[in-house]
């Protein structure tokens, strides 16, 4: 493996941190700290969808703490339970006799067993010689830059400088560290693996540390891990992490320490690389005969690294990651309209000959709005070759923890622009092609015994996670999702054989990575919920409404929505007055008081339900018209259902109803907005084509209140963007800025917010309020459907009043780039990637345009604040070099 022979030490390898200081702040795409994380929630995340990692930043110790998404409690399980089917007769029959309570203690017997427990890999840890007893506090930072997907910590002892860069590489599958000092021989330190759940470690050869580890068969038993000298009985998941040591410098070397530690001696520079597997082999193979040897997949990902520097992995990384992160850019401003003269300073950075040619509408930002550049601060020594660089000169040295703390009072527009960011990198980092879903804590977790189980939740959490995947212009991160329902059903078609005696297939609340597909045990107000495969199956349907691929839609969506759309035909069953029902039914973990004043959950019709199968049996009925499919039987049935579907109705107080009936709430601030899955993310209550239900709904987000959770919080901001509300929506988001205490664990109903590291708490940490809040801030800006496109539905005029956002995705394969001052819109471009046979129409205020129709290939079109069109040209054109002037029109 060959390693370049001097280090630059600039904390951006790729490009300077001036250059890297973009989207209106110096800091704003850092998450930053200027001491080292004592808690788990203080350390800044790394991860490549299949490893996580979460550095701390000790100076003394550094402890790494990993994650491989892959290791799980237990293994394949029949879950199902026969005795479903046999009560549910019972439990309609006391529904449709209006016993929800009875009903309510009868379906405890629908239940079944628990899901499995996502398990932590292990922690790196570092132990640094008694030269980092003591060190300048004043020179410590420790940032995460979005920018690279890097974490970088640097401090100074006496006249050395050091720099430890990390990141986690999708193309290599590795956890890559450099660690390195401004002074030849400088670096020294030892290095070893643990796990809570290791079978074992040893130095291998001269460089190498190998853990093994073994996941408990038992989810009940996750503190019980098998003795090595039980081999021949493996009793879970096995995996191995393996680490590898290289260091620099005429006087560097590696010392083997009682065979489970490496020792590095006065190197000037170190790197690890660390690569994990398990014997997992997909959701229907026992873990423990699966015939996957983790310990020489390990290797091999090494291996492949062989004559590549960390320059060279470092550099795939970048190319990799940036094309994904690089598609989307945001500025705010909050303080430049008084008296309603705004001040473009925002634009300063780009050139106006780059306006007049309208280069910034290409969407590609990184080229264009990311560019500004820092005044050089003081020059500071830090390569071994005397090499220097300027530093940030930041206005004040602030961190992470206390923007969040000053939100309040400075509404700082560019800690926005970070968390939504963050949002994205998050998304990136937990969910790549071939790795398992972003669970509830997307890949990072410390703990045997997580919240939650860390599991996918269905009845909201796991959706939440990908709200932001097509229309923040990551699709690619979608397809886990996917994945994972073609999976669910596998196992959902045998649950609704057995619990329910019906065909196609189903899936409940709870799920694991062994496509757990059935109730779990416990309460049914969460576990006896049967619709989220409907839910995930839209998410089929948006990743074809954004991209029109309908070779996508034809093989991997339309099979999966026939297999759910026949289970749904036939659950449903009539109310007597001429509608059809979901029975039994629940608003997801929400309680209610019955007539007879005794408390249930069960009952039927619930308006989530409904909402869900409408949306679900329309997306059924226009995607048989693509594929071919319109006259199939059970496309006809499908659309005899979906006309009489008990339609959404208004409560006596002007609310819309979460229940058939009107009953009384002991909970009506409830942090579930189950009900109004129509207007958020579903498309079936909008502004435009049923206003009396968004005054419902506008009540009852009213009466819940702004207090709840993260992932609610951000539920909220959506709900009051797809309104075109931006005072509410921003007041929800500015509660989003409220620190949480990073040694706060326990649930909390009313304690959302963030920690200091920008993870969203319920708290505990759940990734869903992070990914859920930058879904929420881009329907703010841009909303779509499958023909309009709405430009600043829901801006705060006076708290965003000058901005752009470019890369959002829209509906029918459209991008567009925003920009706006004072309020006001000053430009947008509109990128037609496909033609597209429905009739497109531009919305700003009261202006509405159509765009043009071409046969010609994707097109970009730019409009002013009027929405005049300005200029029109060929992508293709473009793409071949022409003239890179727009055609006036």
């Amino acid at each position: 493996m060959q390693h370049t022979s001097a280090i630059n030490l600039l904390p951006n390898s790729s490009q300077t941190q001036e250059e890297s200081a973009m989207e209106g702040g110096e800091n704003s795409l850092l998450v930053e700290f200027f001491e080292p994380a004592q808690y788990w929630t203080e350390a800044l995340p790394l991860g490549c969808g299949r490893l996580g990692a979460m550095v701390h930043g000790g100076v003394k110790s550094e402890l790494v703490q990993l994650n491989e998404d892959t290791l799980w409690s237990g293994g394949p399980t029949d879950w199902n339970n026969p005795k479903a089917l046999e009560t549910l007769p019972r439990v309609r029959e006391l529904v449709k006799e209006g016993k929800y309570a009875e009903a309510t203690t009868e379906a405890q017997k629908m239940l079944g067993p628990d899901p499995e427990v996502y398990q932590p890999l292990g922690d790196l840890k570092l132990e640094f010689d008694d030269s980092h007893n003591t060190y300048d506090k004043e020179s410590y930072r420790r940032q995460l830059d979005l920018d690279t997907a890097m974490t970088y910590v640097n401090y100074e002892i006496g006249d050395v400088s050091y720099l430890r860069q990390a990141f986690t590489s999708y193309p290599h599958q590795v956890f890559a560290m450099r660690i390195a000092g401004s002074k030849s021989g400088s670096v020294s330190f030892s290095v070893t693996l643990d796990s809570q759940l290791m079978l074992g470690k040893e130095v291998v050869g001269s460089k190498y540390i190998a853990l093994k580890g073994q996941c408990p068969i038992d989810s009940n038993k996750v503190t019980e891990v098998a003795s090595p000298t039980r081999s021949s009985k493996k009793q879970g998941m096995e995996f191995v992490a393996v680490l590898q040591v290289e260091v620099s410098g005429e006087a560097g070397r590696l010392q083997v320490v009682d065979k489970q530690t490496l020792k590095v001696h006065q190197a000037d520079w170190a790197v690890l690389y660390l690569t994990a597997s398990s014997s997992f082999d997909g959701p229907f193979k026992d873990p423990s005969i699966s015939g996957i040897e983790p310990t020489s997949l390990a290797f091999a990902a090494l291996a492949n690294l062989v004559d590549l520097s960390f320059d060279d992995i470092l550099a795939a990384h970048l190319a990799d990651y940036q094309t994904l992160f690089h598609r989307v850019s945001l500025r705010l401003r909050n303080h430049r309209c008084i008296d309603g003269n705004p001040d473009s300073s925002v634009f300063e950075d780009v050139d106006n000959e780059e306006k007049d040619l309208g280069l910034w509408e290409l969407i590609v930002p990184s080229e264009i709005v990311e560019s500004k550049t820092v005044e050089s601060g003081a020059q500071v020594s830090t390569g071994v070759d005397g090499e220097v660089y300027p530093q940030n000169a930041w206005k004040e040295r602030i961190s992470t923890r206390d923007r969040i703390l000053n939100f309040d009072g400075d509404e700082d527009p560019d800690l926005v622009v970070l968390l939504f960011q963050f949002g994205r990198y998050l998304l990136i980092a937990s969910s790549r092609p071939n790795s398992f879903v972003s669970n509830l804590q997307g890949v990072w977790s410390n703990s045997l015994h997580p919240a939650w189980r860390c599991c996918p939740t269905l009845n909201i959490n796991l959706e939440m996670n990908y709200w932001p995947a097509e229309t923040c212009s990551l699709a690619e991160c979608h397809l886990p999702l996917f994945d994972f329902l073609e999976q669910i059903a596998v196992t959902g078609a045998t649950t609704a054989k057995v619990n329910y005696g019906l065909g196609g297939w189903v899936s409940h609340h709870n799920a694991d990575i062994w496509a757990h597909s059935a109730p779990v045990s416990g309460d049914p107000v969460w576990a006896l919920w049967p619709m989220s495969g409907a839910w995930i199956c839209l998410h089929l349907w948006e990743h074809y409404t954004f991209s029109q691929d309908e070779e996508f839609l034809r093989n991997r969506a339309y099979p999966l929505f026939k297999g759910c759309a026949e289970f749904f035909v036939n659950w449903l069953v009539e109310d007597g007055k001429g509608h059809l029902v979901t029975n039994p039914s629940t608003s997801p973990e929400h309680h209610f008081i019955a007539p007879d004043g005794q408390s249930a959950c069960v009952s039927y019709g619930s308006t989530m339900d409904m909402a869900i199968l409408h949306n679900f049996f329309n997306a059924v009925v226009s995607a048989a018209k693509i594929v071919g499919q319109d006259e199939a039987e059970l496309v006809s049935e499908v659309k005899s259902a979906v006309g009489r579907l008990l339609p959404a109705k208004i409560g006596s107080d002007g609310r819309l109803l979460e229940w058939v009936e009107e009953f009384k709430d002991p909970e009506d601030t409830h942090r579930h907005m189950s009900h109004l899955f129509g207007l958020y993310p579903g498309h079936s209550i909008t502004p435009q084509s049923t206003p009396e239900l968004c005054a419902a709904a506008t009540q009852s987000i009213l009466k819940r209140g702004e207090i709840g959770p993260g992932w609610s919080t951000a539920w909220k901001t959506a709900l009051w963007a797809r309104l075109w509300n931006s005072d509410h929506a921003y007041s929800m988001i500015k509660r989003m800025f409220t620190l949480v205490p990073s040694e706060e664990k326990e649930e909390r109903f009313d304690g959302g917010g963030l920690y200091s590291n920008l993870f969203s708490a319920h708290p505990p940490f759940q990734i869903d309020g992070n990914l859920g809040f930058t879904a929420a801030v881009a329907e703010m800006l841009f909303q779509s459907d499958e023909s309009n496109l709405y430009l600043l539905p829901a801006l705060p005029l006076r708290k965003w009043c000058d901005g752009l956002i470019a890369g959002l995705r829209g509906r029918g394969a459209v991008t567009v780039g925003i920009r706006w001052l004072g309020g006001n819109l000053q430009e947008v471009t509109v990128q037609v990637e496909k033609n597209f046979s429905a009739t497109r129409m531009l919305h700003y205020n009261t202006k509405v345009v159509t765009l043009p129709k071409s046969t010609s290939g994707p097109q970009l079109y730019t409009y002013d604040g009027d929405l005049n069109l300005t200029r029109s040209r060929s992508l293709e054109d473009l793409d071949a070099g022409g003239d890179n002037s727009c055609i006036i029109l």
